[in-house]
């Protein structure tokens, strides 16, 4: 049922787009003079309006299942890069080349209705997520800047917004990704990569029993075959030998 319910709101969206493009009031065999404000006939209005609809069915079949990643920056590095690496491939007969050259079109086509209409949340989450999956992360984290703002600062982009800020930075997480997280903990305390990323704020502030306190309890409400599992397992020993070490540092 998710990938129906993306289909409706790219339907939205495409219906948003109809309706924002000047409409061509001449007659089809009319030329456009100097100074004209330029419009659009039904067929071209018709065609950037089903952008949004066809390019959510290709990138969710190339993608997956569009929902938040509950894999965090660490654990989808390497996918990052083969999408990165797949993305400049030069082998046609590649189904990773062919599928990133459709989604490479399809983006291009976005960007075009996006210059129509820049206020179309959904066209900047599918050039955010597109842009994920060739690996071009600037671009997606300038998309997610703008879908974020868009939203009116819906939780679930914070979140998002803010794991590709850190993926940007090399799992760095700054002042702008800070506030993203805690916005999104503050409004879903119970979401599990917002927790994750709540850790790792604290490990990189070098408060350890903080950091180890809230991965210990977060890695007692994730399913064991989760992939989170596994990232906040590993966390768990780095901060248990982190805390061992320091403990054996401190004076008698």
């Amino acid at each position: 049922m998710i990938w129906l319910g993306l289909v409706i709101l790219a339907a939205f969206g495409g219906l948003a787009i109809y309706a924002s493009l000047p409409r061509h009031h001449g007659k089809s065999g009319d030329a456009a003079t100097p100074g004209t404000k330029l419009s659009f006939g039904p067929v071209a209005r018709i065609g950037f309006s089903a952008l949004p609809i066809i390019a959510a069915v290709i990138l969710y079949t190339a993608i997956g299942m569009p929902q938040i990643p509950s894999r965090p920056y660490a654990e989808r590095e390497g996918e990052r890069n083969l999408a990165a690496a797949a993305a400049a491939a030069t082998d046609v007969t590649d189904p990773d080349f062919q599928t990133d050259q459709q989604i490479r079109r399809l983006l291009s086509q976005i960007v075009l209705t996006l210059e129509a209409n820049p206020r179309n949340l959904q066209g900047w989450i599918v050039l955010a997520r597109g842009s994920l999956r060739l690996g071009d992360v600037e671009r997606a984290v300038a998309a997610f800047a703008r879908a974020y703002a868009l939203s009116g600062h819906n939780p679930l982009l914070a979140i998002e917004y803010a794991d590709t800020r850190i993926t940007a930075q090399q799992g760095q997480i700054d002042q702008v990704s800070r506030d993203l997280v805690l916005h999104a903990l503050g409004q879903m305390p119970n979401h599990q990569l917002s927790r994750y990323y709540y850790g790792m704020m604290l490990k990189q502030q070098n408060k350890y029993q903080q950091a180890l306190n809230v991965f210990t309890d977060l890695y007692r409400d994730i399913p064991k075959d989760d992939p989170l599992s596994g990232a906040t397992e590993a966390e768990i020993q780095l901060l248990n030998a982190e805390i061992a070490d320091a403990t054996e540092s401190e004076p008698n």
